[in-house]
């Protein structure tokens, strides 16, 4: 199962050594005279050597969990078009704690990214003791919130799914970003519950999927099999104007609707499961998939939600990432799994970050895995890249 760990490919330079600073370096760059500087300055700051590769080895080094690098980098001219995806990895994701600096005498476009201007060991040194912008984004009130709803600041990043059972992709998970000019861009925690709360999460779901259908239709996800998994909260999923929506969304990319599946929030419990019924018999008998997701000791009323037409079941992250700490989530996840299992439900376990939980889940029983282990969310042009390289690596 070793052979699953994308983010740990054989590496073209000796492995840095840490030194005072904790510095890991990842340098992308074909230039001799950024080499040079590089090495010259990990060196003199006790780091040793830097690991080397081109930008598309960066995107899968950056997209899993084998490599924990303190900074990335990146030559502008030795980019391969991909230095969005780049910046993406390394600023809106909180851990690994990976910072970009780009190799360039022109000016950053993203608030978090710092540029080096000069090929000089000094300049390097400088970049690498600066003290770094906070992780940390600053949440948004509601005016800020409907402006950026207006001005299309709505994302989507798309975290991978893997069939257990041959190691082959067969989803992405649609996830909303925000990119805001300033803030840079937001994760989820920063701004879905208010938007929530202000009662816009019908206008964030329809953008998300029409983004989402349009990327799966276009040419950089058209004719890989995949399936799109896309959020509902409840009170989305229960009015049948959303539904209308998606449909009309659907059939404007040309996708079919065995190519989507809806999965249904944890943000708010499930009070009426007749209404709850008409929705996913509707969805189901168009053709739509169906899941719960987020499942955990949290959610009320799992039993009645397994007697409803869904088609898998989703484990709850946090759960996953203890199984193997802690007996009793343990045990819980055991008689999930056997419970969906009997209702027929493909069960997908999220949170799968190492080989140790890969194996466990697998020997549970479960069908399908979501989490870094794989790959973290990834911009739309990241996906193919991530692509090429996880099945080079898991042809069986």
């Amino acid at each position: 199962m070793e052979k699953c760990l994308l983010a740990n490919p054989p590496l073209s330079e000796h492995a840095i050594v840490p030194g005072r600073l904790g510095l890991r370096l990842l340098l992308v760059s074909s230039n001799v005279a950024w080499h040079r500087a590089v090495h010259s300055a990990a060196w003199s700051l006790g780091g040793g050597n830097v690991d080397t590769c081109d930008a598309r080895s960066a995107v899968c080094r950056l997209a899993g969990t084998g490599s924990d690098y303190s900074h990335l980098l990146v030559d502008r001219n030795d980019a391969q078009g991909l230095l969005v995806e780049l910046a993406n990895l390394t600023t809106e994701i909180a851990g690994p704690d990976t910072h970009m600096l780009l190799l360039d005498s022109g000016a950053s476009w993203h608030p978090f990214l710092r540029v080096v201007p000069d090929a000089t060991p000094q300049s390097i040194t400088d970049a690498l003791m600066r003290t770094l912008p906070p992780r940390d984004r600053p949440g948004m009130n509601l005016t800020e919130l409907t402006a950026a709803m207006q001005s299309q600041m709505i994302e989507t990043r798309y975290q991978p799914i893997i069939r257990i059972a041959d190691r082959q992709p067969i989803g992405l998970e649609a996830l909303a970003r925000l990119n805001h000019p300033e803030r840079g861009t937001l994760l989820p925690d920063f701004f879905v519950p208010q938007i929530e709360d202000a009662g816009l999460a019908a206008e964030l779901t329809s953008a998300v999927s029409e983004r989402a259908f349009a990327d799966l239709a276009g040419p950089l996800l058209a004719g890989r099999g995949l399936r799109m998994s896309l959020n509902f909260p409840l009170d989305v999923l229960l009015r049948p104007a959303a539904l209308d929506r998606l449909e009309e969304q659907r059939i404007a990319a040309g996708l079919t609707a065995d190519q989507i599946a809806i999965e249904l929030t944890e943000s708010q419990p499930v009070q009426d499961i007749p209404a709850l019924r008409r929705s996913l018999e509707r969805l189901r008998g168009l053709g739509y998939g169906a899941a719960i997701d987020d499942v955990g000791p949290a959610v009320p009323r799992l039993a009645p939600l397994l007697e409803l037409p869904f088609t898998s079941l989703k484990l709850d992250k946090d759960l996953v990432r203890q199984v193997e700490a802690c007996p009793d989530i343990r045990r819980f996840l055991t008689e999930t799994i056997i419970q969906a299992k009997r209702h027929g439900l493909t069960v997908v376990a999220e949170g799968v970050e190492t080989v140790t939980i890969w194996d466990r889940m697998t020997s549970l029983g479960c069908d399908e895995i979501q989490g870094f282990l794989a790959a973290r969310p990834l911009s739309v042009a990241a996906v193919p890249v991530w692509w090429d390289a996880w099945r080079l690596q898991n042809m069986i």
